[in-house]
């Protein structure tokens, strides 16, 4: 049995299996014990995975789509657990909830697939390829800097298999979900999850810090994290705005966005803030609402002085603003920049430096310690190949979506194709100042998204084929 199959075949029973379920429930319980005592990290760590994984085993092996619903919630309200430091140069490694759960359902997938005929690992998708190539080229420029002594092979290894993480968040979606049905109360329960993230969020403006979601590592959390998580929410949200018919689901979308974009202001995120230019520009080119988008745009414009709090324009404006004294400073063009902004500009300069002396292949994943964007990190990390590979599955990425708009006939999958669009766009501008596309707040979300419009694509494409058929 191959591991890549067409979507959402048939599952079979295979005759005559002697293979009892409760044994299979057992080696994977067996499996999840072994490997949460062979984890760095205290009992009490050990433990809570060791509950974790036989508590999410039975979910996952006798009810598949809880597991999922689990998987959703976790992403944004999973606590984190390190087991150690000093696996990378200034990096922990960190277990979250989902981290588990997302095991136990691939464990349990994989089991599954010795009982029934007709499911595969993977399902065949038009992100496949790029996908592959993507992983192949951050693994491969990985060991080779672990096999010349630039990083622990442990240490890169497990953040690859990190990254990898998000694509199976991708599959394992796609193989549960089946209907309109399931397709609809999953994205209600995102929405929920989203909406539960920003009255966490606002909770926190009275206390004058920058907001971040719950369970953020770190002193003052993750800002610029929550900053991408809620710009993919409230794109999607405007997608499915421009396109669904039903006034009522209108309304709710409206105050969803609204609600969002309070804590969105609030995270200070300047590079979350750049984000939304391309978000309103490829709603301006990509609709043929163009009227409507131009009315919003010019609205937004002239009220914004007036509603912006004053906290806020400061720290736009204090981004050209020097502090005194503060030896750091960066200048581009005649401009000179904040600390906050200069750190960023030298991390980017030494990426640069670090990237010219090994141009092809870079020094592998966590070789050259953190760098806060997407673009330099992964040139300086996995080189021209590495970053090729990036841009050809983004480039996959939004052919995919933009086809999908294009073709569909039901308006919620027009709806969420079109709002994928202009996440992923406004994401790419995010990437800028932040590891956008490897972050897991961001990216499981991302994955999940994705996840559901190829299956209601795939949906779509059946009922079509199905009523040729019949005429």
């Amino acid at each position: 049995m191959g591991l890549i199959m067409d979507a959402h075949k048939i599952q079979k029973p295979i005759k005559n299996s002697n293979i009892p379920t409760i044994l299979l429930f057992g080696a994977m319980v067996l499996l999840i014990t072994t490997t949460a005592f062979f984890l760095s990290g205290g009992v009490e760590i050990k433990v809570m995975i060791l509950l974790l994984g036989i508590i999410s085993s039975a979910i996952c092996f006798f009810n598949t789509e809880m597991a999922l619903y689990l998987i959703l919630f976790a992403m944004l309200f999973s606590p984190e657990f390190s087991l150690g430091e000093g696996f990378a140069e200034g990096r922990s490694l960190i277990i979250r909830i989902e981290d588990v759960v997302i095991l136990i359902v691939f464990i349990s997938w994989l089991l599954k697939t010795t009982i029934y005929k007709g499911i595969g690992l993977f399902v065949k998708t038009p992100l496949n390829q790029a996908i592959l190539i993507y992983i192949g080229a951050t693994l491969f420029s990985t060991l080779l800097g672990a096999f010349f002594g630039f990083l622990s092979l442990s240490s890169g290894l497990l953040y690859v298999f990190k990254y990898m993480e998000y694509f199976l968040v991708f599959f394992l979606f796609i193989n549960n979900l089946q209907d309109k049905d399931q397709i609809n109360r999953f994205i209600i329960a995102a929405f929920i999850v989203a909406i539960f993230t920003a009255l966490y969020a606002i909770i926190q403006i009275p206390q004058g810090i920058r907001v971040s979601a719950p369970f953020e590592g770190g002193v003052g959390g993750e800002p610029n994290t929550l900053g991408g998580y809620l710009l993919l929410i409230v794109s999607i949200a405007i997608g499915l705005l421009m396109n669904v018919k039903n006034q009522s689901v209108k309304r709710y979308l409206v105050a969803l966005i609204v609600l969002l974009s309070v804590p969105f202001f609030y995270t200070f995120s300047r590079s979350s803030y750049i984000a939304v230019i391309p978000l309103f520009l490829s709603m301006f080119f990509l609709t043929d609402k163009k009227v409507i988008v131009s009315l919003l745009l010019i609205t937004f414009l002239l009220v914004s002085p007036f509603i912006i709090p004053k906290e806020i324009k400061e720290r736009v404006t204090g981004t050209f603003v020097p502090e005194y004294g503060f030896s750091g400073t960066e200048t581009i063009g005649g401009i000179d920049f904040d600390p906050s902004t200069s750190a960023r500009i030298t991390s980017f300069k030494r990426a640069v430096s670090e990237w010219s002396k090994r141009p092809l292949f870079g020094w592998g994943v966590t070789g050259i310690g953190l760098i806060d964007s997407m673009y330099f990190r992964t040139l300086a990390e996995t080189g021209l190949l590495g970053l090729s590979a990036f841009f050809y599955l983004i480039y996959k990425i939004l052919l995919f979506l933009y086809s999908t708009y294009k073709e569909a006939r039901d308006n919620l999958l027009k709806g969420l194709s079109f709002g994928m669009l202009l996440a992923t766009m406004a994401l790419i501008a995010h990437s800028i100042g932040a590891a956008t596309f490897i972050i897991v707040r961001i990216m499981e979300p991302y994955w999940f998204f994705m996840a559901i419009v190829f299956v209601f694509s795939e949906i779509e494409k059946k009922e079509i084929g199905t009523i040729i058929e019949e005429s």
